[in-house]
């Protein structure tokens, strides 16, 4: 008894529990290694062009749309600020990778948008550190597209990492969407298995294999597409594919060196990811 009143028993975890706790949180935290590209080692090529940013200036907007779950997300369109009202093109929206927001994905959206590409980003809302949510993430970016592209306007959907399983949800259940796009896109628990495959055409971009990608996953997927293309950038890591990326990504999953390789393998995703943008977001 302590001051009249009964102490409590002190709560304890199962000391293997905790054990695995502890080892699992070890490794996920340990700094990747740096993939090193020798002098003389062959880079993918890039568009000098496409990797750049393109001649239109960039106007941007914000909004807010309620998830159906209750959770207000934040977006923003980003669209050449000289646009043709009477065009047809579709809008992409762009998904950002677990537990990230918007800005580490608008870098992608003010490039799309400088080559004339319309570009919606999210930052999701629903999503837990234990339950990424990738239904309601699914869910909320359709809702999204009809906000941002209403009516029967076509869409092109595009996601990194997790972002790349939401969007690759969104168009299979979404009739307006005529394209995919996958920045080294990660399933998880065979959700993108459960539903159908999507008949758009499809381009999936990816690293090499890492824990960041749970060992490209998602690949074994895309090559069962017939309207997929799967186009792995040789020595390129997870965050190579995000835009802008930072150090936390970096230090978990992974860089390149010297710093002109990693430029260079980042021109080329940006020389990939637009020209399919432009080729399937186009006019018709």
């Amino acid at each position: 008894m302590i001051g009249g009143t009964r102490a409590r028993p002190r709560a304890r975890c199962p000391r293997p529990a905790l054990a695995a706790l502890v080892t699992a949180v070890v490794v996920a935290c340990a700094p990747a290694p740096t993939v090193r590209v020798e002098p003389g080692s062959n880079l993918p090529a890039h568009d000098p062009g496409l990797a750049a940013a393109g001649p239109s200036v960039v106007r941007s907007t914000e909004g807010r749309l309620e998830s159906a779950y209750g959770c207000v997300l934040r977006y923003e369109v980003h669209e050449p600020a000289v646009a043709d009202p009477a065009s047809t093109a579709a809008t992409v929206v762009l998904a950002h990778g677990f537990l990230r927001d918007l800005r580490s994905v608008r870098g992608w959206a003010a490039h799309l948008a400088s080559h004339g590409v319309r570009t919606a980003v999210v930052s999701f809302c629903n999503a837990t550190p234990f339950d990424g949510r990738h239904g309601r993430n699914a869910e909320d970016l359709t809702a999204l597209a009809r906000v941002v592209a209403p009516g029967d306007a076509p869409v092109v959907y595009a996601g990194f990492s997790a972002g790349g399983l939401a969007a690759y949800l969104a168009a299979a259940s979404d009739p307006r969407a005529v394209a995919y796009l996958g920045l080294d896109a990660v399933d998880s628990g065979g959700l993108a298995r459960s539903v159908a495959p999507i008949a758009v055409p499809a381009l999936f971009l990816v690293a090499e294999p890492s824990r960041c990608n749970a060992g490209g996953n998602f690949v074994p997927l895309a090559q069962d597409l017939p309207t997929a293309r799967v186009i792995r950038v040789t020595h390129a890591t997870h965050c190579d594919f995000e835009n802008p990326t930072g150090a936390a990504c970096e230090r978990l999953c992974g860089r390149v060196e010297p710093p002109a390789a990693a430029e260079a393998i980042r021109a080329a995703v940006r020389s990939l990811a637009t020209a399919w943008a432009l080729e399937l977001a186009r006019d018709p």
